[in-house]
């Protein structure tokens, strides 16, 4: 067995650097190679967005909510004094945002060869090759900055939103 394993590892090392290179330190005695650290299950900027978007308007609790016995009078009232305000309000203190395409809503635009298809969807009769010409439906929002809050050392970067006890 180990016969076999040898000559499979003499013949990676001539086409597999990186291989070739943790043999080297195996050999040198510095033992096997750390891995590397695990990505966090959850990206912390992420959490932090939503949990401002949950501090200044309850946008969580609203989401999470059932809203099946609810008027639409008493939906209207939640989410305009408190989810749109209060949403609004934290993505006007926390980020800045651009539209994608500078050009109004309804009106006529082209769009060239080599579009970046992560920053503009084609909808509709999409036939043919570049460069199209439609009616923008919706310009698109890009992130331009994020002055997103330092967490305190040591906290939790999984949390949203605490939960809250009251202590009588």
């Amino acid at each position: 067995m180990r016969i076999g394993l040898a000559f499979k590892a003499f013949f990676r090392i001539f086409s597999d650097q990186g291989f070739a290179q943790a043999v080297e330190a195996l050999l040198a005695g510095d033992g096997p190679a750390e891995p590397p650290p695990e990505k966090p299950a959850v990206d912390p900027a992420a959490v932090q967005i939503l949990g401002l978007l949950q501090r200044e308007g309850r946008l969580v609790d609203f989401l999470q909510e059932d809203l099946e016995g609810a008027s639409d009078a008493q939906l209207g009232a939640v989410v305009r004094t408190t989810v749109y305000e209060g949403c609004r309000r934290a993505f006007k203190e926390y980020l800045d945002l651009v539209p994608v395409l500078d050009s109004s809503e309804g009106e006529t635009v082209t769009v060239e060869s080599g579009f970046d298809a992560s920053a503009i969807r084609l909808i509709g009769r999409v036939e043919g090759d570049p460069p199209f010409q439609g009616v923008l439906r919706h310009p698109g929002w890009r992130l331009k900055t994020a002055r997103l809050p330092v967490p305190p050392e040591g906290s939790d970067d999984s949390v949203i939103s605490p939960a809250e006890v009251e202590i009588q």
